[in-house]
C-alpha cells in the first residue's frame, strides 16, 4: 500500500520513478492543469507587512487563484514561480493589505447623479431669486426641479414657499442643503402626505412655510423624485471612478447607496468588471416614513452579495450636520458663529427640529431595521451631543433586541470619554475623518471653538487606548482623498500648512494608522475571515507602495507612491504601465466636479 503523499511529495516520486530532474518535469506536463499550478504573482525582496494581529512581517509573497499563497522567505517564495508567473523585486519597498474607505461619497457615480448639475450662491435673497428665476424658466412646465443650496441663512431663514410660489408657478421646485434640509414651493408641497414629518408650518396659520426635513424630504427626494435612466456611459464613469479609487491604493469602499446606485454597481459587478469590492450601506429606510412597511418587503438582506460586492447594513438621516457650516451638535457652545449660519451655538438636532418629532423620526427607523435584523452603519455623526443622541438610541434598540452584526457611524470629530466609554460598550465602531481637522488648516474650527477645543478633536487614541478598533475615511474628494495623506495626518497631527501639532496626545502609530485602513476595516465590514491582512488563504488584495513604510520620515509617508495595486489577484493599478491617472471630476488637486450633461433635474 503506498502512504498518500502530499503535493510536492507525489511529485518527488514520480521524478525519481521517471529518472531524475528531466522525469519530474514530464511528470509534471503529463499532470493535468488542475492538479498543480505555480503562483500567479510573486513578490520578492521587500518588506511585506501582513498588518496581521502581531504585525508580522516578511520578505515575499506569493499570490495564486485570487488568494495569499505563501509569504515567507524570497529565496522559498521564488521556488514558487513557473515561466507565467510574474515576479517583482520589490527592492526594499514595502507591501501592505489593500487599502479601505469605509466613507466616500464621490466614490458612487450615482450618488453624484441624485444631486442634480444646478448649484446655487444664494448669498442674498434678492438675487438669489433671480437666480431660481433663470433656472425655471429654462425648464418645461411640469418638470420637476431639484437644486442644490448652500446651507445658510438665507435658505434656512429668509427662503420660503410664498416667494418660490410666483416664480415657478408651473414646476413643482425643491431646493436641498447638504444639510437634509430644504425649501419647496406649493406644487411640490402636494406630493407630501400632510401628516408626514419634518414640515415646518407657521406657528400663526398653521400653513406650511415651504421649509422641510426629516421625512418629508425623503418623500420627495427618494419618492416623488424622477430618476434618470441607467446609461452605458454612467456604467462606464463608474468604471473610471473605480480606477482612480485603484490608483489611490484602494481595493474595497464602504458607501451609502440608494436605488439608482446600487443599480449601476450592480450592472458593473453582473459584468465582472469591478476592480474595487463594494459595500453598500443601503438608503432603504433613510428619511422614510413606511421604514416597517419596506423592511417587510425587502426581508433582511444585511450581509447579501459576494466577495466583491455585498450589502453591508443599512442607513438612516444623521442627527447633525457638517461643522464648517456650524451645524455640527456639539455639548460645548461656540465661543463665535459664522455669519452665514443659522444653526445657533451649539447647532441643531435634526431629528427634532424643522418640523421633526425626536419619537416619529430617524430615531424609530433604528429601532425598526434592529428589530427585522439590519445594522446601521455608515451614518454621519460629527458633534459629541449628536453622538450621545445616537447611542441613545442604539442602547433602546439593544435593550429590545441585541444589536447584530457591526454597527458603526462617520466622522467621529467631537467625542467625549463618555461618548467613547458607551461606544465601546455596546461594540459600536467609529470612522474618523481626518480632513475636517487637517484638510487646510484648522482656522475655521478656531474661530468656532477655540484653539484649546480643536487641540481635543479627532481622539484617536483616545478611542485605541479605551480597546476600540476605529476605521479611517477620506469622505469627500480634494486632496485629502488619498489614503497615505490621512495616515500621515494621524501619525503627525500636523498637516504642514499651519506648522502647529493639534492633539499631540492623540497621535498614533505607523502601525495602528495601517491597521485602520486594513484589519480594522476589514472587521468592520465582517470581512475578517476573508480580507484586511496577508495571510495564507485569504483573498489577495495588496498595495506596493514606492517605498519603505516603516522607515520614510513620517512627514513623507503621503509622498510614497502607489506603484501596484493588486485586487483579487488580478494587478488592477500598474505605475509602470497606467501612470497618473486624473479625470475630470475628482483629481488629486480636488478641483472641478463630475462632468455631466448640465441639466435642471436629475430626471434628463
Amino acid at each position: 500500500m503506498i502512504p498518500r503523499l502530499g503535493k510536492m511529495a507525489s511529485l518527488i516520486a514520480l521524478g525519481l520513478f521517471y529518472g531524475g530532474q528531466s522525469g519530474l518535469l514530464k511528470a509534471q506536463q503529463d499532470l493535468p492543469p488542475e492538479v498543480v499550478a505555480y503562483a500567479d504573482l510573486v513578490l520578492y525582496n521587500g518588506k511585506i507587512l501582513t498588518a496581521d494581529d502581531d504585525f508580522t512581517t516578511a520578505e515575499a509573497v506569493a499570490v495564486r487563484d485570487g488568494k495569499f499563497m505563501a509569504v515567507g522567505e524570497s529565496d522559498r517564495i521564488r521556488r514558487m514561480a513557473g515561466p507565467q508567473t510574474r515576479q517583482v523585486d520589490l527592492n526594499g519597498r514595502s507591501v501592505v493589505p489593500g487599502l479601505w474607505d469605509p466613507h466616500l461619497h464621490q466614490a458612487w457615480i450615482g450618488q453624484v447623479l441624485k444631486t442634480g448639475s444646478w448649484r446655487l450662491r444664494l448669498t442674498h435673497l434678492d438675487s438669489g431669486l433671480e437666480e431660481i428665476k433663470k433656472i425655471v424658466d429654462q425648464a418645461p412646465a411640469g418638470e420637476w426641479l431639484f437644486l442644490s443650496g448652500p446651507y445658510n441663512k438665507v435658505l434656512i431663514n429668509e427662503l420660503n414657499r410664498q416667494l418660490l410660489d410666483p416664480i415657478s408657478p408651473h414646476n413643482p421646485l425643491v431646493i436641498v442643503t447638504g444639510c437634509n434640509i430644504a425649501v419647496a414651493n406649493g406644487l411640490a408641497l402636494e406630493a407630501v402626505p400632510p401628516e408626514t414629518g419634518g414640515i415646518v408650518k407657521d406657528p400663526e396659520t398653521g400653513e406650511p412655510t415651504g421649509l422641510i426635513s426629516g421625512f418629508a424630504l425623503g418623500v420627495l427626494a427618494y419618492d416623488v423624485r424622477p430618476q434618470p435612466q441607467i446609461t452605458e456611459e454612467n456604467i462606464q464613469q463608474q468604471r473610471q471612478i473605480l480606477r482612480k479609487l485603484n490608483y489611490q491604493g484602494l481595493t474595497t469602499v464602504i458607501g451609502r447607496s440608494q436605488g439608482l446606485t446600487f443599480s449601476i454597481l450592480k450592472e458593473v459587478w453582473a459584468r465582472g468588471e469591478l476592480t474595487t469590492r463594494i459595500r453598500v450601506a443601503h438608503e432603504l429606510i433613510r428619511q422614510n416614513p413606511n421604514a416597517e412597511a419596506y423592511l417587510k418587503r425587502m426581508g433582511n438582506l444585511s450581509g447579501f452579495g459576494d466577495d466583491m460586492m455585498k450589502i453591508h447594513g443599512t442607513t438612516v438621516q444623521p442627527v447633525d450636520c457638517n461643522n464648517n457650516g456650524g451645524a455640527a451638535l456639539t455639548w460645548s457652545g461656540k465661543i463665535r458663529e459664522l455669519d452665514t449660519s443659522p444653526y445657533g451655538p451649539y447647532g441643531k438636532n435634526y431629528w427634532a427640529s424643522f418640523g421633526n418629532d425626536l419619537e416619529n423620526s430617524e430615531w424609530q427607523n433604528i429601532i425598526l431595521a434592529n428589530r427585522y435584523g439590519w445594522n446601521i452603519t455608515s451614518m454621519h455623526t460629527q458633534g459629541d451631543q449628536a453622538a450621545s443622541i445616537v447611542l441613545d438610541v442604539f442602547e433602546k434598540a439593544n435593550q429590545e433586541k441585541p444589536l447584530q452584526g457591526r454597527w458603526a457611524f462617520d466622522h467621529s470629530l467631537f467625542r467625549t470619554d463618555e461618548n467613547i466609554r458607551r461606544a465601546k460598550e455596546l461594540g459600536v465602531i467609529f470612522s474618523v475623518g481626518p480632513k475636517y481637522l487637517f484638510q487646510q488648516n484648522p482656522d475655521g474650527l478656531v474661530y468656532q471653538y477655540g484653539a484649546d477645543q480643536v487641540n481635543r478633536l479627532t481622539r484617536v487614541r483616545s478611542m485605541i487606548d479605551a480597546g476600540m478598533k476605529p476605521v479611517m475615511e477620506a469622505d469627500i474628494r480634494g486632496p485629502w482623498s488619498r489614503p497615505l495623506w490621512n495616515m500621515e495626518m494621524l501619525i503627525t497631527r500636523n498637516n504642514g500648512t499651519g506648522g502647529r501639532t493639534w492633539g499631540e496626545d492623540q497621535k498614533i502609530t505607523r502601525q495602528e494608522a495601517l491597521w485602520m485602513k486594513t484589519n480594522w476595516a476589514a472587521y468592520y465590514s465582517e470581512d475578517e475571515e476573508i480580507l484586511g491582512t496577508i495571510e495564507v488563504g485569504k483573498l489577495a488584495d495588496l498595495v506596493v507602495l514606492g517605498g519603505d513604510y516603516m522607515t520614510v520620515p513620517e512627514d513623507q509617508i503621503s509622498e510614497l507612491s502607489i506603484d501596484l495595486t493588486v485586487v483579487d489577484g488580478k494587478v488592477v493599478y500598474d505605475r509602470a504601465r497606467d501612470g497618473v491617472i486624473t479625470l475630470p471630476f475628482w483629481d488629486d488637486r480636488g478641483g472641478g466636479s463630475f462632468a455631466v450633461t448640465p441639466t435642471v433635474t436629475s430626471s434628463r
